[in-house]
């Protein structure tokens, strides 16, 4: 403990000696880089605000959750998390973060007296214990857009007006892409669940739901600050502290082996228990088949789930419920009939609409999905005729 407030006090020490004499008032954007643990992987920001004849040296942070809040699982499945507010003393959150070995970069703000006093009165009353909590989006209301909230009303509407103007970079499920792609089993999981919103054209101001975009923004825009003429909004920009870790990727890229794994081990899932069985051990040849039925199908259904059931805005209308038809568990038997028929029918349909959808505009970005699943799901169909057809010859 001991140790993580003295490294802390050496950030802090660092930081006011850069800049500015210590009875002026300041206002920092802080960006923090990301780490291992979910919540850590896109990076976080704050602001620390510095008024001496206020009284006020702390860090105003919206990236608070407690897990062991009751019901906290339940909100987050249904999209209805709560997250609150908090102002830090300097040294304890600084030091938070070194200990995470996250990147610290510091932007101090070139605003005047009155709008660094507008920016620290909007931030002491969002950390008020009655007006705190806020409703969490992972795109549209998180702690990053919270800071964003805060820098345009101190500059009065003027970040708004920047960034509302301009075309985003990225789309949402390409900045989620590159910030998950060292993490494979999560990128499955945000790559299945996204659905057709992840890949709307955005604006530059919704894209500062990633702090880093926060960061770049800002060196952009202009600020009247106490000198009256338009300036640069950041007069020094400091790394107080470089994390250990590789950057991110600057673009996402094909997950090449992740996904032509999950084809091979899939594909052989099905066809091979069907290859080595005995014609007289039909329910080991279809063990495969009916394994990969009942995983494909509970991935369909909670597809389903989050786009009806849940707030989870951008897991609405997923085109990968075409590649993971729940239908398909009424294959389960094996037997070739009328409505075995007919899901077949069905699970084969959605399979050549979504590949007839990449025609079309507005189509979601989802080929390492199809390159996993649509040789896969040909691969139970073939399965399952072959398997009815057997049935049907013997009279069983």
């Amino acid at each position: 403990m001991y140790a993580r407030l003295a490294a802390g006090l050496v950030i802090c020490a660092l930081a006011f000696g850069l800049v500015q004499p210590a009875g002026a008032q300041q206002a920092w954007l802080m960006t923090y880089g990301s780490a291992d643990r979910v919540e850590e992987q896109f990076g976080h920001n704050a602001i620390w605000i510095r008024d001496p004849a206020r009284g006020i040296d702390a860090v105003y942070n919206f990236g608070f959750f407690d897990f062991d809040k009751p019901g906290f699982y339940r909100e987050f499945v249904f999209g209805k998390m709560i997250y609150y507010a908090l102002a830090r003393p300097p040294e304890e959150e600084l030091a938070y973060y070194r200990w995470r070995d996250r990147d610290v970069r510091a932007q101090l703000l070139n605003l005047s007296d009155v709008q660094v006093r507008r920016l620290a009165n909007w931030l002491e009353e969002r950390v008020r214990p009655d007006r705190r909590e806020f409703r969490y989006d992972y795109y549209f209301n998180n702690c990053s857009n919270r800071i964003r909230d805060g820098l345009d009303f101190a500059l009065d509407g003027a970040l708004a007006e920047f960034a509302e103007r301009q075309p985003a970079g990225m789309t949402f499920r390409e900045h989620t892409r590159r910030m998950l792609v060292d993490a494979p089993l999560l990128y499955l999981g945000v790559q299945a669940a996204l659905g057709r919103p992840a890949d709307r054209p955005r604006s530059l101001w919704e894209e500062m739901f990633l702090p880093e975009v926060v960061a770049q923004t800002v060196t952009d825009v202009k600020s009247a600050g106490n000198a009256g003429g338009p300036e640069s909004l950041i007069s020094a920009d400091r790394m107080l502290y470089e994390s250990t870790r590789p950057d991110d990727p600057e673009t996402p890229s094909f997950a090449w082996s992740l996904f032509v794994s999950l084809l091979v081990v899939s594909v052989a899932v099905i066809l091979v228990p069907a290859g080595v069985a005995s014609s007289d051990s039909r329910g080991v040849a279809r063990l495969g088949a009916r394994a990969w039925i009942l995983l494909s199908s509970t991935c369909g259904l909670l597809l389903l789930f989050l786009w009806f059931g849940t707030d989870h805005q951008t897991a609405w209308r997923n085109e990968n419920l075409l590649l993971l038809n729940p239908l398909a568990l009424l294959l389960l038997r094996f037997r070739g009939g009328l409505i075995e028929r007919l899901a077949a029918g069905s699970i084969g349909a959605g399979l050549v609409a979504a590949l007839v959808l990449k025609l079309l505009p507005g189509a979601q970005w989802n080929y390492d999905m199809l390159l996993w699943l649509l040789p896969t799901q040909f691969a139970l169909l073939w399965t399952w005729r072959r398997a009815a057809a057997v049935d049907r010859t013997s009279g069983r």
